[in-house]
């Protein structure tokens, strides 16, 4: 990492997604957190996460190739729905995934918090909880990898 002195309030990291850098965390209540590579080239956002009990991240190799992605539960701020990304280095990049919840087998779509989703690093998997037509009882979805999510170029 650069020797120039980190911006105040930041907590230094080392390889997440193959970077050493550093972190920053703003709010109270809610917080964002964005993560900062630092490289000869500078500093550049590499991925954020957000929510009200804190961010929580998890650099974890998914894929089994080089740099370990970084799944990061999140959770907004105006409807307070669970959600989780992964952002993936690339050599073109980094790329953000979302869970496509598309095929959730008999889904009550009635919008957004019809589903949450976390990451469980106890169990090393992707959990999803969503609506079921016909009844109170919440269908859930256990997955590994990223076979269920969608890639596409991160922009800060």
């Amino acid at each position: 990492m650069s020797k120039q002195p980190l911006p105040e309030g930041s907590v230094p990291f080392t390889d997440i997604l193959g970077y050493d850098g550093y972190m920053q965390t703003e709010g109270a209540i809610w917080q964002k957190r964005v993560y900062y590579a630092v490289t000869d080239r500078g500093a550049f956002p590499i991925a954020e996460s957000f929510g009200f009990e804190g961010p929580t991240d998890y650099s974890v190799d998914l894929d089994g190739k080089d740099w370990k992605e970084l799944a990061a539960n999140v959770q907004y701020g105006g409807d307070g729905r669970r959600d989780v990304f992964v952002y993936q280095r690339r050599g073109d990049g980094i790329w953000k995934g979302v869970l496509d919840f598309s095929h959730l087998p008999n889904h009550d779509n009635w919008g957004a918090n019809s589903v949450t989703a976390e990451y469980d690093p106890e169990k090393s998997l992707f959990r999803v909880r969503y609506a079921q037509k016909g009844t109170e009882e919440p269908g859930v979805l256990e997955t590994r990898g990223l076979g269920r999510f969608r890639l596409y170029p991160y922009k800060p």
